[in-house]
């Protein structure tokens, strides 16, 4: 699936305007399954978020930065709280580092830790490093739904034997007219295992996207974790020294 950091970019992506009903003929499946890739793609991104977490054993908010190169080059610094202000975890195609500013320390995550929660959240490591594409990596089908009274778009995708998936399905839940999505869920077998859902519609440099998605584990349905998006821009690239132990060094420091 892809990683937390191009989940992050659905709010950088132009969505068609395309309607339907639910005796319309199906789109095919092949501009679909672009439709999705072309969700989580962008040259270029700068954004400030809040990332709200809630579990059994704790409740915190996270004000962060980030930035984006691509596909392969990101960068999230969390500036609230004060005692976290400047760790930061950054990704590059070489791999997934965190860093630590009071002891100065940037730490390769090793393979083995992938499967940790990133920050407490219900995001993991693999989450940040995990790339796949829809078009290429799925069996994908299409059809209409009613839902609540509402004709909906469902994608239903299974992922190819060798494709770097660890779910076992995904569907996505679209918007007739817009495909902007309303909910994503994660399968493990037949047993959805978590679900995001996408809300807060707002106009972006001109852009209306949904600000806010929210991750809920079906096996803790009390539990969450909210991103939503107060600024976002992709109209200036960083420089490509941002993502680099000096830069990010730098940019940990600002305020």
């Amino acid at each position: 699936m892809r990683s937390l950091l191009q989940l992050v970019l659905i709010l950088v992506s132009c969505f068609p305007m395309i309607g339907a009903s639910a005796d319309s003929a199906l789109p095919p499946v092949e501009k679909v399954t672009s439709h999705l890739d072309d969700l989580y793609r962008s040259e270029h991104s700068h954004a400030r978020l809040a990332m709200s977490i809630k579990t059994k054993h704790f409740e915190r908010t996270l004000e962060i930065e980030s930035w984006t190169i691509g596909e392969q080059k990101a960068l999230m610094v969390i500036r609230k709280p004060a005692r976290e202000s400047g760790t930061a975890t950054l990704r590059t195609q070489d791999g997934l580092w965190n860093y630590a500013p009071r002891a100065d320390r940037l730490v390769r995550i090793p393979t083995s830790l992938l499967s940790e929660s990133w920050m407490g959240s219900h995001f993991t490591n693999d989450d940040l490093v995990r790339d796949s594409s829809f078009s290429t990596d799925f069996t994908t089908e299409v059809a209409w739904q009613k839902e609540d009274g509402l004709t909906r778009l469902v994608v239903r995708l299974i992922p190819k034997p060798d494709a770097p998936v660890v779910y076992t399905k995904v569907t996505f839940t679209l918007d007739k007219d817009s495909w902007l999505p309303l909910r994503t869920d994660w399968y493990d077998g037949d047993v959805i295992v978590r679900t995001t859902k996408y809300s807060d519609i707002r106009t972006f440099s001109g852009r209306q996207l949904p600000a806010t998605m929210t991750v809920v584990p079906s096996d803790s349905p009390s539990e969450f974790t909210s991103i939503t998006y107060r600024s976002l821009e992709f109209t200036k690239p960083p420089k490509s020294s941002l993502f680099t132990p000096s830069g990010l060094r730098r940019a940990a420091r600002r305020r």
